[in-house]
């Protein structure tokens, strides 16, 4: 099992939304958690491309946010409830689940970022994007659409090398990360990642990629990798 080393504390989170429309299956970027001093705020992008397309498939706002023209804030009290409490008996599971170390420090901020906060209830889900990290960092990465392409985890084992390769997308009609294992396409990676993951790659700062984690529920399968970033300029 491979661990976090270092922990990147986030200053803006972004929110994801995905349709239960096993047809629009995209994950669409549609506000940001902008940490503002002590305080966490939200903004819906309401003039981004994503969120026009989100609409276009039933998103209408964050139900506890539900004015999409106004900026809320001390919104991560609310998010926090997607987590388990970090009093129960085995957060430590928890933790480890995620790759951090159980002792690991950080905010809770940085814990919604490391773990997506998704529910099984709904098509949310939080994305750390990195930006401005500069040193050395890990990260772990789902592999997106690996039921879609891979169906199971046949031929894919823990351990295995993965690799990134830039690709035109033509279900979405746009510019797209492939996820390779031993040669084979198993998933994307996230949108919300892109503009980091496009960087890293030109200034060829990943240094490693493996397969950490293969679950998923029964007709869910998923992977995710364990990636190495290098440090800038290196």
């Amino acid at each position: 099992m491979r661990f976090i080393e270092h922990i990147i504390e986030p200053t803006k989170l972004l929110l994801a939304w995905q349709s239960s429309d096993e047809s629009h299956r995209t994950r669409y970027v549609v506000a940001e958690l902008n940490r503002v001093g002590d305080k966490i705020d939200l903004t819906y992008l309401i003039d981004s491309e994503d969120f026009r397309k989100a609409q276009s498939k039933g998103f209408e706002s964050y139900p506890a946010f539900q004015d999409v023209n106004k900026v809320h804030h001390n919104v991560i009290d609310t998010f926090m409830r997607r987590l388990p409490p970090r009093t129960r008996g085995d957060f430590a599971q928890y933790m480890e689940g995620l790759r951090l170390k159980p002792d690991t420090k950080l905010s809770n901020f940085a814990l919604l970022g490391y773990s997506g906060a998704r529910l099984p209830s709904d098509g949310f889900s939080l994305i750390h994007p990195f930006n401005g990290a500069d040193g050395a960092f890990e990260l772990i990465l789902d592999a997106a659409g690996f039921r879609h392409i891979q169906k199971n985890h046949d031929g894919i084992k823990i351990g295995d090398e993965a690799s990134f390769a830039k690709e035109f997308n033509e279900a979405t009609q746009e510019e797209s990360i492939h996820i390779l294992v031993d040669g084979k396409h198993i998933g994307y990676v996230n949108r919300g990642l892109l503009p980091s993951f496009f960087a890293w790659m030109n200034s060829k700062r990943i240094k490693n990629a493996w397969v950490e984690k293969i679950n998923g529920a029964p007709g869910r399968p998923a992977v995710y990798l364990y990636v190495q970033i290098s440090p800038a300029g290196k």
